[in-house]
């Protein structure tokens, strides 16, 4: 079988992850990185194609008349079209949830960076500041989380674990998800662990605002002015699901007009993110490069979901499929 791996670069820091795992399935045709213009010259006789973040669009598929198989390295599958893969019969299995774990981490890194002020503090001690004062501890202000209330847009994997990470803390959990039926909110409720509530109760309610939730067409720019506007005035908004749920325009004008106290993003609606990104103007702001998923255990477990759900697909079991 012809296997191409499109972008193997997005996965690997310096060499750090063997992709020799898939050579036991086919030939492996592994690319860096891969240009939107070179997709179709790429994938023209592959059977099995693997990639991350690489746009696979009808025009392009069409020119792959081989073409079975696409094996997402991400959770997340915009990058795919679906409806020509479902009408042509070819199989998309994403890569479930691999990065649980390192995106709740990160979560709660964005968070804590704001609430206690720690690189702020580093900072000041290199700058000399604690040396040139007369007070033992120069402190800022700061924000416990005990006793917050953090409602999660988008209950899946990732926004369970948020609130379990939330609840060690002590904080106050909401949740919101489309998904749930209605005995599954009672249940939950039962429990006393977390409560689920309508949009409007949540954004209301809330100190910290989370999404957890798919890019699709129900959730593009849902994050928009009459979301924000909902939102406490001194809440911190977090994203690091998809950068196409937020309207960017109107995150910039929420926190350049005070509408909400602050905002921590690890994703943008064009990444790379272009000069032109209105978010770059915005105060109060604090930006990671789409990194919660990359610590070096979350991309080596990714090899080994990815690798499996090719096995299964081969066996005629596949699993993760995406319709």
């Amino acid at each position: 079988m012809k296997i191409v791996i499109l972008d193997a670069d997005t996965l690997s820091l310096d060499g750090d992850i063997d992709f020799s795992v898939f050579d036991r399935y086919g030939e492996v045709t592994v690319y860096p990185f891969t240009e939107d213009s070179e997709v179709a010259e790429r994938i023209c006789d592959a059977e099995a194609v693997l990639c991350n973040k690489t746009i696979m669009d009808a025009q392009t598929m069409r020119q792959a008349p081989n073409l079975k198989y696409i094996g997402l390295f991400a959770t997340g599958y915009n990058n795919i079209d679906i409806g020509y893969t479902n009408a042509h019969g070819i199989t998309v299995c994403n890569a479930g949830s691999y990065s649980t774990e390192a995106v709740a981490q990160h979560v709660f890194a964005l968070i804590l960076h704001i609430y206690s002020r720690v690189a702020d503090y580093n900072t000041f001690v290199w700058q000399e500041g604690w040396i040139h004062t007369r007070k033992f501890s120069p402190f800022m202000e700061m924000k416990e989380l005990y006793g917050k209330t953090i409602g999660i847009i988008g209950y899946g994997s990732i926004g369970k674990k948020v609130a379990g990470i939330a609840q060690a803390f002590g904080m106050n959990v909401l949740a919101y998800s489309r998904s749930l039926a209605k005995s599954e909110r009672t249940a939950e409720n039962d429990k006393g662990q977390v409560s689920y509530a309508d949009m409007d109760t949540l954004l209301a309610a809330s100190d910290i605002v989370t999404v957890h939730c798919p890019l699709n067409q129900d959730s593009e720019k849902m994050c928009n002015g009459d979301f924000f506007a909902k939102m406490k005035t001194d809440a911190l908004f977090i994203n690091t699901a998809r950068g196409g749920v937020v309207d960017e325009e109107a995150l910039v004008y929420a926190l350049n007009h005070d509408v909400i106290a602050g905002a921590a993003l690890d994703v943008v609606s064009k990444e790379p993110m272009t000069p032109d990104c209105p978010l770059l103007h915005a105060k109060n702001l604090v930006l990671t490069p789409h990194a919660a998923w990359a610590p070096l255990e979350t991309r080596r477990r990714l090899i080994k979901i990815v690798s499996e759900n090719l096995k299964k697909w081969l066996a005629g079991t596949p699993t993760y499929v995406i319709k």
